[in-house]
């Protein structure tokens, strides 16, 4: 028994390309969809605790992501502020983490406007 259904070519109309990109040094990857999404949360949220609650990540998981980014680049990308005894504390990006959110998001809209060509 054939289980395939036959095509109709309107269904190719309804395709679309899928892609993936991220930044990287050499073949050192830096910065992906993922942690563009932290620093860009972090930006709004001014902390690490908040973000990893809103993306549904393990606080220690923000933290080895902006580590491993920092340790490639050699740069502090997101600076953070201890709080007192009864916590809260802060997280900014850096002047350079903010650099380099908007260079991830030029690269994204030309590609996103060169696929509507």
């Amino acid at each position: 028994m054939d289980r395939k259904k036959k095509c109709s070519p309107a269904l190719l109309s309804h395709m679309k390309p899928g892609y993936k990109f991220w930044l990287r040094i050499g073949q050192k990857s830096i910065m992906g969809a993922g942690r563009y999404k932290i620093l860009k949360t972090i930006s709004r949220t001014h902390s690490i605790k908040e973000t990893s609650k809103l993306l549904n990540l393990s606080y220690r998981s923000c933290q080895n992501y902006i580590k491993k980014m920092e340790d490639r680049l050699g740069t502090e990308i997101v600076h953070t502020e201890r709080g007192g005894i009864n916590g809260g504390g802060s997280a900014e990006l850096t002047p350079f983490g903010k650099s380099l959110v908007k260079k991830f998001e030029s690269i994204k809209f030309k590609v996103i406007c060169d696929d509507k060509r």
